[in-house]
């Protein structure tokens, strides 16, 4: 049944507006000021402030886990803290392995209550043309490159990797082992990416924390997911008004390491309700990155 979310705080391209939002099943209808001329159900949020689902980065799920322990760790890793879509990677140690491992990633999260996309783990020195093509064919389009202090970044065939992804861009993230930084290395990383014109993320990425927008517009993410907008689909969070912890020019700072949604709806279905929370195995669906890059994103 449609209904409308109204006189709400809503964060909308990282930027808090009071709205009203027309919800219809799984859709938007309407994002605006106004919504007094649509006689359906109303719903009063108070001074709850509206947020997109959040989308997280998550490694372990090429792990095996029993049902049981699926069901344990979506919930309080993911669920809980409002995330409504996963990225799951896995490590791929070979290109021979690329296949088994994504068939075995895949049927790993058959039961995931939600949305889910794809990508891939692998050392810097197995990165090469002939890999990047067989992501393309396995639908991956988001490639995670280990990088050790011993690697030599210009020994990557940028060259020929950029000439392959013209057509359907993947966006590469860099991965440090031990969340050890190394200057040389990233600056290394930024300015053969960079004069490559191939899409990446110059920084590494935080499990289970919710991804920023410039980060799905260039890994591709958005628009399927990560915003409110009209036409999107029902994916949000409702947040107490302390989870506000500072405004800076209507840009809304939402303090996620410390705050958690009071509700989460995914695909227009409650997921959790203050200490509630919920799982529909299979709800979920495998989404796939048309290309990467498409959006302007500005990194400091």
């Amino acid at each position: 049944m449609p209904y409308i979310i109204e006189s709400a705080y809503v964060i909308r391209q990282e930027r808090l507006q009071h709205c009203a939002l027309v919800v219809d099943h799984n859709r938007i209808d309407y994002i605006g000021e106004q919504a007094k001329h649509y006689t359906w159900m109303r719903m009063e949020i108070g001074e709850m402030i509206v947020t997109p689902g959040h989308v997280m980065v998550d490694f372990s799920f090429q792990q095996p886990r029993t049902f049981a322990q699926f069901k344990q760790y979506v919930q309080q890793y993911l669920i809980k803290n409002g995330c409504t879509t996963l990225l799951a990677v896995c490590d791929v140690p070979s290109e021979q392995e690329l296949a088994p491992t994504l068939r075995k990633l895949r049927q790993h999260l058959l039961n995931s209550p939600i949305d889910y996309f794809i990508g891939v783990k692998v050392p810097a020195r197995m990165l090469t043309p002939s890999f990047v093509l067989a992501c393309r064919r396995w639908k991956i389009r988001i490639i995670f490159v280990e990088i050790k202090e011993s690697d030599v970044l210009h020994s990557v065939p940028w060259y020929w990797i950029a000439d392959i992804i013209k057509t359907a861009p993947l966006a590469f993230v860099p991965y440090w082992p031990n969340e050890k930084r190394m200057k040389k290395q990233e600056t290394a990383w930024r300015n053969l990416l960079a004069a490559h014109h191939i899409p990446f993320i110059p920084f590494p990425l935080r499990e289970r924390t919710p991804l920023g927008l410039n980060v799905l517009k260039k890994i591709g993410i958005y628009p399927q997911k990560g915003d409110l907008r009209i036409g999107g689909e029902v994916d949000y969070n409702l947040y107490r008004k302390e989870a506000m912890s500072r405004l800076v020019a209507e840009t809304l700072i939402v303090d996620y390491d410390n705050h958690v949604p009071v509700i989460t709806v995914h695909k227009g279905r409650l997921l959790k309700v203050e200490n509630q929370l919920y799982f529909y195995p299979g709800f979920g669906t495998e989404r796939i990155i048309r290309a990467a890059g498409m959006f302007v994103a500005h990194f400091s």
